[in-house]
């Protein structure tokens, strides 16, 4: 078998070598040697002689190789878009979870102690504060002046607090009256406007004419009579300057019942309305007996009046007759019938 011999270690190295594989000597001079290597070792081939002087052989020098160029970084667009896509899509699908998988209304989910989800009712939950309503019948009122009577229903701008807050009439209440017409006493009632204020209350206010025997109250009978009188053959309620002298008169006796109903019915002022004949029975039922018409007795005295008979002798007919009606009302006022 063919090898080189190191002369440096005596290493075995193969025909082609050119430095040792042990010591890294040159052996590109050394001659090639046929060993033959015996049984059990290598021994002979340590023991064959040498050839050739011995001599250091030089080491092998270190060749730098150049390096290899970087590769440039490469970004992959659509693998990144579609990872983006997925993470987009898996967000969507935790959001569509969450949302339906809520609890129904009135129930709040919560945690137990065990991580087990437990869920607290409206029922368990404190109720919200709310702000009681303020009865209205607690307000303050400021002092209600009497009112002078003018023919025409009498409303006030009243002065209602409630801890130093002033109330608006039409926003935290409401008013409404009666007998706020005539000369006596008149009556308004508040009600709460049912969001911060409720209940209701009553106040009471004077109307005056400044006349002593008008504005007695033991009068106020009589005072009604005139403006019935005047409302339902006059179309209108009488001025304050006539209604103190048709009083007057009447309480002192100056004119009597009768003769007032006949002055105010067929004065010319009454005549211009030109009413017709069930119209003026209809207003001496109202005007002069205090009370609606019945139909016998309206259908029966219009039709005198249609057959001929004159309206001033229907009216005393029906003043001095009709079952005493008139006097008996006049008797209740303290006034002369005729």
């Amino acid at each position: 078998m063919k090898n080189k011999i190191c002369p440096e270690c005596d290493a075995v190295n193969g025909v082609r070598a050119t430095y040792c594989r042990k010591c890294n000597a040159s052996i590109d001079h050394v001659a090639v040697t046929e060993t033959v290597e015996p049984k059990g070792g290598n021994s002979a081939l340590k023991s064959a002689p040498r050839t050739g002087p011995k001599t250091a052989s030089p080491r092998k020098e270190e060749v730098l190789l150049p390096e290899k160029p970087a590769k440039p970084r490469v970004i992959y667009w659509p693998f990144v878009v579609s990872l983006v896509s997925m993470f987009l899509m898996f967000g969507i699908i935790v959001a569509f979870v969450l949302t339906s998988d809520k609890e129904p209304s009135g129930t709040t989910p919560s945690r137990a102690s065990g991580g087990a989800a437990a869920t607290t009712t409206a029922a368990d939950t404190p109720a919200e504060t709310t702000v009681p309503l303020i009865d209205i019948s607690s307000v303050m009122i400021g002092d209600i002046a009497d009112q002078t009577y003018s023919g025409e229903p009498i409303t006030i701008a009243f002065s209602l607090s409630h801890d130093d807050e002033i109330l608006e009439e039409g926003t935290d209440y409401y008013v409404t009256y009666t007998d706020n017409l005539a000369v006596g006493t008149a009556h308004a009632y508040f009600e709460g406007n049912g969001t911060e204020y409720t209940g209701s209350f009553e106040a009471t206010f004077n109307i005056v004419s400044g006349d002593p025997v008008t504005d007695d109250p033991n009068n106020q009978g009589v005072v009604y009579f005139v403006l019935r009188l005047s409302s339902l053959m006059l179309g209108r309620t009488p001025t304050l300057e006539e209604l103190v002298d048709q009083v007057d008169r009447l309480k002192t006796g100056d004119v009597t019942a009768s003769a007032l109903v006949n002055e105010i019915a067929f004065s010319d002022e009454a005549q211009a309305l030109d009413l017709s004949d069930e119209d003026f029975v209809a207003a001496i039922y109202r005007g002069v007996l205090a009370r609606e018409p019945d139909d016998a007795g309206l259908a029966g005295n219009t039709e005198l009046l249609t057959n001929g008979m004159s309206r001033q002798d229907l009216l005393n007919s029906i003043i001095m007759t009709q079952g005493g009606e008139f006097e008996s009302l006049c008797n209740s006022l303290g006034l002369q019938v005729s």
